[in-house]
């Protein structure tokens, strides 16, 4: 039997009623990995910066990063699987591209662009709940997304677009899927 972590309930909407160690570790070494990494690389960038924004940032991508691993979890899974509604509620206040152009004064049109396709991508997905082609209409929809986000070339900041793609994953795939094995 596999070992599990009960989860503190403030961190339930996060990472379900209960975790396995490694999916817990996993998910931080992802986060703060790749914060690191991107940090580095994007210095110049965060350093140009008010410390308001750069909290922000900081904040958003952790939220982020953290839900391209964590809603892969079986913890997470499961959580929203018994509880469908908190599924919908979850998917409607992810407004993170939204807010990211509003603190960083980057483009509202490619933020409402992300958001809106993302929101009715995962709508969409989510209604198929128990279908088994669930997954794959969730890899279509986001490799239409991913597809449309380079050929559009927005010119972002890297961190932003990076955060952008993982935020799309997150919801489209990660999050609106169901994980568990599922047939028709």
């Amino acid at each position: 039997m596999k070992r599990k972590i009960r989860v503190p309930k403030s961190l339930k909407e996060l990472f379900g009623e209960e975790q396995t160690p490694m999916e817990l570790l996993i998910t931080v070494i992802f986060s703060i990995g790749t914060l690191a990494i991107i940090s580095v690389v994007t210095r110049d960038y965060w350093q140009s910066l008010k410390w308001y924004q750069s909290l922000v940032l900081l904040l958003l991508y952790i939220d982020i990063s953290g839900g391209v691993v964590a809603n892969l979890s079986a913890g997470t899974n499961q959580y929203y699987v018994d509880k469908p509604r908190m599924r919908w509620i979850f998917i409607a206040i992810h407004i993170q591209p939204l807010l990211l152009s509003w603190v960083l004064r980057s483009s509202i049109t490619i933020a409402l662009l992300v958001w809106g396709y993302t929101m009715l991508s995962t709508f969409l997905v989510n209604i198929f709940q128990g279908k088994a082609f669930q997954r794959t209409l969730a890899a279509a929809l986001f490799g239409v997304a991913i597809s449309f986000f380079f050929l559009m070339d927005f010119g972002l900041p890297s961190v932003i677009s990076i955060i952008y793609i993982f935020y799309m994953f997150k919801l489209i795939y990660g999050f609106g899927v169901n994980h568990q094995f599922v047939s028709d």
